[in-house]
């Protein structure tokens, strides 16, 4: 009886061992992602000087308000947009290529119709316009010289390859006009000049006019809802000014939150919180 009685709890306990194994086997929580997948790298912040003094920056802004310093400024890096005719700086320049290729692929023959202007071109455009129309409207139609973002060679008009509409706000309303506007963010571009824009950024309505920005800041600007590239660099320039946490202050937020972690309703307080905010 004694082998008997000293038996059943070894049995027990062996039985409990292996059933217990693959329960606790299920029961483990899943190792997180973050440890399994390497998280993508994010785009670095631009900063205040970059925004508001690098006239080499994908984010310059240029405009009557914010001409360039020096006025004929010349960007070093053009090259020539592919069966173009036309130049832009080599990041824009291979977007566009790209941009156009697969406007193609989903049946929409559009075409470059302008891109990298000098100051000489620029000046000799305005004055056309001023010309013919007075300074007052030319003002509305064509940036003078200085103040233009196809001067710093990340701007491009595009038309179709028709002609139909080009240059003109129809385009917009077109098959080809409609699939640009939608598409320009995957590329890096925006719609510079948006068609209820033009107290914020002083010219007409322009569906043709591209400025490339690079595919992050094209995809936040959108998700962002600001109506005009000048209220999305607004945006930027007041978050550039925002004086990241150091170490010793992420470090005190991190051991705040584990003291919450044990206090009732005993909830993982950390989860989804961005220490570095």
């Amino acid at each position: 009886m004694s082998l008997f009685r000293a038996g059943i709890p070894a049995l027990l306990l062996g039985a409990s061992l292996v059933l217990a194994a693959p329960l606790a086997a299920q029961a483990a929580p899943a190792a997180p992602a973050a440890a399994q997948v390497h998280a993508e790298k994010q785009p670095k912040p631009p900063t205040t000087e970059e925004l508001t003094k690098d006239q080499g920056s994908y984010l310059a802004l240029v405009s009557r308000d914010h001409p360039l310093d020096p006025a004929n400024y010349k960007p070093k890096d053009l090259r020539d947009v592919a069966g173009s005719g036309h130049e832009l700086r080599k990041d824009a320049a291979t977007a566009l290529e790209s941009l156009l290729k697969a406007a193609r692929k989903d049946s929409q023959s559009l075409a470059v119709l302008s891109a990298y202007r000098s100051y000489d071109r620029q000046l000799s455009l305005f004055n056309g316009y001023k010309a013919r129309y007075g300074t007052e409207y030319a003002t509305r139609l064509s940036a003078p010289a200085g103040t233009s973002e196809h001067q710093i060679g990340l701007a491009a008009d595009i038309g179709l390859s028709s002609g139909y509409c080009n240059l003109k706000a129809c385009f917009g309303d077109t098959a080809g006009g409609k699939w640009l506007a939608a598409n320009a963010a995957d590329f890096g571009f925006i719609v510079r000049y948006p068609s209820d824009g033009e107290k914020v950024t002083g010219y007409k309505y322009e569906p043709w006019h591209l400025r490339y920005i690079g595919v992050d800041q094209a995809k936040a600007m959108a998700k962002s809802k600001a109506g005009t590239f000048e209220a999305f660099h607004a945006s930027l320039v007041k978050a550039s000014k925002v004086k990241p946490l150091t170490a010793a202050e992420i470090k005190q937020q991190r051991e705040s939150l584990l003291v919450l972690r044990f206090l009732p309703p005993y909830r993982d307080w950390s989860i989804g919180y961005d220490f570095a905010r």
